[in-house]
């Protein structure tokens, strides 16, 4: 079910109290757009103060929440004070990788586990068939003399502050006996995976025996509704065990960055148009001459299966994982650790089949010679480009995606299914990672540095409010005011030296890329028509190349430009934004955190 369907239900079934709300004409501050975003904007408006209401007086769980002034951070890594870049006698980068199925030891298909990836409101969704697997992933780094950097990455929809502070808890003692500065957890968003986050349960359900449970002080604590216990349980045993494994099984080597165009098989979904175009590798090569690790970092939604599916899987990143494992290294194959980059609505663009052989097409750059890029089938030969008389012909020379739908068009017959399979968009990506020329990449001097910071965001979005306050999101609350606020962290972390460095910002939630990168102007896109002033966060480092890891150490919603919050019934992303201003509140606190490092 979609998002802003959910938020229509939603209204209409909370609605009998908004009887009780005065709604004056000084809370609504209209967007200068057209007839139809007014309407959403009003329709917007009335959702948050029914749900407002809802919040401020149905019984819930915020009891046990600290007051902001009260609140004390609990296993909060902040990493190094100040940056120092000198190569010293002792450096040597040092790497290790461990990778654990959260599958084994569970039985997901006794139908008490719901997948995630589609919001529900009656019944969640049991998976029907396991594709491949669901694991986490672990790599361990340290520069000789320096503290270590831990970063496991979870198959899963995502995983909120709360559980990330478990599994640093269980870690504790290990991370003090070995020198961990900075201990992370992200997850790469497949919307086919049993559910990690909770959001994903029967809301409908959840909302009345969680309440229910909460005002009769307890009496009913079996039957609240919540993500599956048995596997948050197994999720962080397993954690866990690979993050030791990793740190244990560290060695030196060698340290290299490289990047591959893959800008043709990723879409943006929403205006304005923008996004990392490549996938960027750091690929560890040990002294010994065993296996490398790769950590990859994309930006693409992990949506193969659909985001409503009944089967889980992986998705994409499992099968670029298969073959690296396969065909890397003349066979020997490599570790492979993906991260999913600043995403916000980039898809996946997939490059059908050719029908006239069946073969993949592959896609080529630059343009021809006549301004007009084109894609030709490998096998036959068979082109977008065709003559005059086709419909498909793409006129605008400079635009690539419009080339790629014209393929999608030409062999995809109507009412004929000619989908690219997400093994077979894994395996295109996985390609041209393993296509990557080494005389293309730069070795990276045995340099690391890390630091994170805590943020508080003001929640906005009541829906989210109604789910913490239920027990239903593993959210770090503080009560404030008459509010509550959500603490957070991001963090920022530079690999090399002066010679060439790869800054990474830590984002914890689904980034827009321009905030990071910078983009073209909001226009239209801009419904409040304010302007954004500041800077993409690229720009405020002295870093060569510039990545971001998302959902990392919290999911804390779609992160916009200000200017381009719209309703909840006009996009699907706004469903899930903890407020309209998390994008100037998470570049200032970047800002801050690097001025004070940098210092």
């Amino acid at each position: 079910m979609s998002k802003k369907v959910l938020a229509v239900i939603l209204s209409l079934i909370l609605c009998f109290s908004a009887v009780a709300v005065p709604v004056g004409a000084a809370d609504i501050s209209l967007p200068e757009t057209s007839v139809e975003n007014v309407f959403n904007y009003i329709i917007d408006r009335l959702i948050h103060i029914v749900l407002s209401y809802l919040n401020m007086y149905w019984p819930g769980y915020e009891g046990s929440w600290d007051t902001e002034e009260d609140y004390q951070a609990d296993n909060f890594y902040t990493g190094d004070t100040e940056f120092d870049y000198d190569v010293k006698g002792a450096s040597e980068w040092n790497l290790g990788y461990a990778g654990v199925s959260l599958l084994d030891g569970v039985n997901v298909m006794n139908g008490k586990y719901f997948l995630a990836g589609s919001l529900e409101i009656a019944a969640g969704r049991v998976p029907s068939q396991v594709l491949d697997d669901q694991r986490v992933r672990v790599y361990a780094i340290n520069d000789g003399v320096g503290g270590t950097v831990v970063h496991a990455v979870i198959d899963g929809f995502g995983l909120p502050r709360g559980d990330v502070e478990e599994i640093r808890a269980r870690l504790a003692e290990f991370a003090a006996a070995n020198n961990i500065e900075s201990l992370n957890v992200s997850v790469l968003h497949q919307h086919s995976c049993i559910d990690t986050l909770g959001m994903n349960i029967p809301l409908l359900q959840g909302l009345l025996a969680n309440t229910g449970n909460a005002a009769s002080g307890g009496l009913i604590e079996s039957m609240k509704v919540q993500k599956n216990a048995e596997f948050m349980e197994n999720l962080y045993t397993k954690t866990v065990y690979a993050i030791k494994k990793a740190v244990k099984s560290m060695e030196p080597g060698k340290l290299y960055y490289g990047a591959a165009d893959i800008s043709d098989y990723i879409r943006d979904k929403r205006d304005p148009q923008a996004f990392d175009p490549n996938i960027n590798r750091l690929r560890f090569v040990p002294e010994d001459g065993s296996k490398e690790t790769w950590i990859l970092e994309a930006a693409v939604h992990c949506t193969g299966n659909g985001a409503g599916g009944d089967v889980l899987t992986a998705d994409y990143p499992y099968y670029i994982e298969k073959a690296i494992n396969k065909e890397a290294n003349d066979g020997v194959g490599a570790n492979v650790v993906f991260v999913l980059g600043a995403e916000l609505a980039i898809g996946m663009r997939t490059v059908r089949l050719c029908l006239e052989c069946q073969e993949v097409a592959e896609i080529s750059k630059p343009a021809t010679e006549d301004g007009i890029y084109e894609i030709s089938c490998p096998s036959c030969g068979k082109k977008t480009v065709a003559d005059d008389d086709s419909e498909f012909t793409t006129e605008d020379a400079q635009d690539y995606a419009a080339t790629v739908d014209a393929w999608y068009k030409m062999n995809t017959p109507e009412n004929t299914k000619n989908d690219f399979d997400l093994k077979d968009y894994g395996y295109s990506v996985a390609k041209r990672v393993m296509d990557i020329d080494p005389a293309d990449e730069v070795e990276l001097e045995p340099v690391l540095n890390i630091a994170h910071q805590e943020v508080a965001l003001e929640v906005e979005n009541q829906i989210l409010t109604l789910a913490a306050r239920e027990d239903i999101l593993n959210a770090v609350i503080v009560k404030s005011g008459t509010g509550y606020k959500m603490i957070t962290e991001i963090g920022y972390m530079e690999l090399g030296g002066d010679s060439y460095k790869v800054g990474t910002f830590l984002c914890p939630g689904e980034f827009d890329p321009i905030l990071i990168y910078g983009g073209p102007e909001s226009g239209e896109a801009g419904w409040i028509g304010d302007d954004w002033s500041m800077p993409a966060l690229k720009d405020v480092t002295d870093c060569d190349t510039v990545l971001a890891f998302g959902l990392m150490n919290d999911q804390a919603g779609y992160v916009l430009r200000d200017n381009e919050y719209h309703s909840l019934l006009s996009e699907n992303e706004e469903v899930n934004v903890l407020t309209p201003s998390a994008g100037s509140s998470f570049v200032s606190a970047y800002m801050d955190l690097l001025a004070e490092i940098k210092d």
